[in-house]
């Protein structure tokens, strides 16, 4: 009994100091901490009205469509999409542009002011051997019209009509067809109909990179070059003798989306075709991964994948601002005629030829509208094309603005 009675004293002194031990141990983190976590603590009301500007600026900020949420697209009315968007059509001033021919019918053509340095700044090194336009560009000058080609956006229609109805020498797809891929030296290729290219493909990376050895910028035969991958382009083929100048047709982001998905339910020749596309709804497509999301901004910054900042919108804007001479699918009469005019092409050899291309257009296909602004479908394409929307937003103010360049 005695024994128990030890062991069991021993046992409760050792609870005791193991107990102290941790109580002191206790007190000696606390005392390290305290400072800290005070500091902290008082950081939340001092710096209060800083944190709340924090987060105010990340809800303005462009994430991935998966963490947007459509009902607060934004909490501001500067944001990238306004919120009554989803209830009228997505807040772009279309209607505005309809007076654009009033303003500016494209004749001479006058210079821009220079771009601030502080907004060129933001333009990737890539782009280098983009002119600005606010440089004077005359024909003489060893530079070549570059045409952004962005699907489904009347490409095929600018492509085409220059060929066909003013006769320029062209480098695209279509001077390797024929066997002309493995053509050794560098030539003009006449086509039926007698449209003209050059023998090299300048819309996929290894033809630019053959274009690039084969000195086809520098070679003083290509009148046009289209392309839609120019951070491919333009440091490859391009250079501070042979720059490029930039224009292209820009369209309504949803509108755009629903042509692309109707047009790769059925053309098998090309070579984004998708088959599993063929059998599905326009609402499946929308909410599933195969949907197109803010190609054309991740494609004008060269981000194809990472989520977007707020910073991507200033690029974008700022290449656009500077090196983009902007047409717009809705007024692409107008935007033919500045673009004559920019690039003092000589005048077709048939006025019919080229109203025909702008009435009817080339690889135009018919298919079933947008769906209603307020379905879950619609908001869905809203939600996913978010940045896309507020570029093309900003390029039809670009377009407006563009016409000063232009004189009566």
């Amino acid at each position: 009994h005695r024994n128990l009675t030890l062991s069991h004293f021993r046992f409760k002194c050792s609870k005791n100091k193991l107990k102290n031990y941790n109580i002191m141990t206790l007190k000696i983190v606390v005392g390290i901490l305290g400072v800290p976590i005070l500091l902290f603590g008082a950081s939340l009301t001092i710096f209060k009205p800083l944190r709340y500007g924090q987060r105010l600026r990340r809800r303005l900020t462009f994430f991935d469509p998966k963490d947007i949420d459509v009902k607060n697209l934004l909490d501001s009315p500067s944001a990238y999409v306004e919120s009554d968007a989803i209830d009228s059509k997505h807040d772009v001033d279309i209607e505005q542009t309809h007076d654009v021919k009033q303003q500016a019918q494209s004749h001479p053509r006058l210079k821009l002011p220079p771009p601030s340095s502080e907004g060129k700044g933001l333009i990737p090194s890539s782009l280098d051997y983009l002119a600005d336009l606010s440089d004077e560009y005359t024909k003489e000058n060893p530079e070549v019209p570059f045409f952004w080609h962005v699907a489904k956006s009347g490409g095929s229609t600018i492509k085409d009509m220059y060929s066909n109805c003013y006769g320029l020498v062209e480098a695209s797809e279509s001077g390797v067809t024929e066997g002309h891929e493995n053509d050794a030296a560098l030539q003009v290729v006449t086509l039926e109909h007698g449209w003209k290219f050059l023998n090299v493909d300048t819309t996929i990376p290894t033809g630019i990179e053959r274009a690039a050895r084969m000195d086809t910028v520098q070679s003083g035969m290509l009148d046009l070059l289209v392309s839609p991958l120019p951070y491919e382009a333009v440091p490859k083929l391009f250079s501070n003798e042979h720059k490029a100048r930039f224009f292209s047709v820009f369209r309504d982001p949803i509108e755009r989306v629903v042509s692309i998905f109707y047009y790769l339910q059925k053309a098998k020749h090309e070579p984004t075709y998708n088959p599993a596309l063929a059998t599905m709804t326009l609402e499946e497509y929308v909410f599933s991964d195969l949907a197109e999301s803010n190609f054309v901004s991740r494609c004008l910054i060269d981000k194809m994948e990472a989520a977007f900042v707020e910073e991507d919108f200033l690029v974008a804007s700022e290449i656009l601002k500077t090196k983009v001479l902007i047409g717009l699918l809705d007024e692409m009469e107008e935007s033919v005629r500045r673009f004559d005019s920019y690039f003092e092409f000589d005048k077709p050899k048939n006025a019919a030829c080229v109203k025909g291309y702008l009435k009817t257009g080339s690889n135009r296909h018919s298919h079933p509208g947008i769906p209603p602004s307020d379905s879950p479908v619609y908001k869905e394409l809203l939600r996913k094309n978010h940045m896309d929307v507020r570029l093309y937003k900003y390029a039809v103010e670009l377009f407006r603005e563009q016409a000063s360049m232009f004189s009566d």
